[in-house]
């Protein structure tokens, strides 16, 4: 009797685990077909977002968006990782969200070599 209440119990929860993830891969979806990007970092505040100009971009023959993983490597042999913000236009300048720098704003003259690391929404663009 309690192996068939365990089995029972089992499959409510792989059934409520997949409605979830269904659920969860809908919403991004949702938010990646209306050109929404979700960024939480606790140093992103609204003031930096407004500033923002430009959300997607090319910087030589590399096509950068919103939301975007790089790596940017710097004339004085630096190198960033972090999402990109966008582009500040009456700055020239890059803005990228760092886990341990907070928000950097890196003028384009300044960038030696960029990497795309990972694309926002890479998953479901094959859909």
């Amino acid at each position: 009797m309690t192996l068939n209440h365990l089995m029972i119990l089992a499959g409510s929860m792989l059934s409520i685990s997949l409605l979830g993830y269904f659920l969860v891969v809908m919403k991004e979806k949702f938010y990646l077909k209306n050109h929404i990007v979700l960024i939480e970092h606790k140093d992103l505040e609204p003031g930096i977002l407004e500033d923002i100009d430009i959300k997607h971009f090319m910087l030589g023959a590399i096509e950068i968006m919103a939301g975007d993983e790089v790596k940017v490597h710097l004339e004085n042999t630096s190198a960033i990782k972090g999402i990109v913000l966008g582009v500040i236009k009456a700055e020239n300048c890059i803005a990228l969200i760092t886990e341990s720098q907070g928000v950097k704003n890196l003028k384009v003259n300044s960038i030696k070599k960029l990497k795309v690391i990972s694309r926002y929404g890479k998953f479901f663009n094959r859909f």
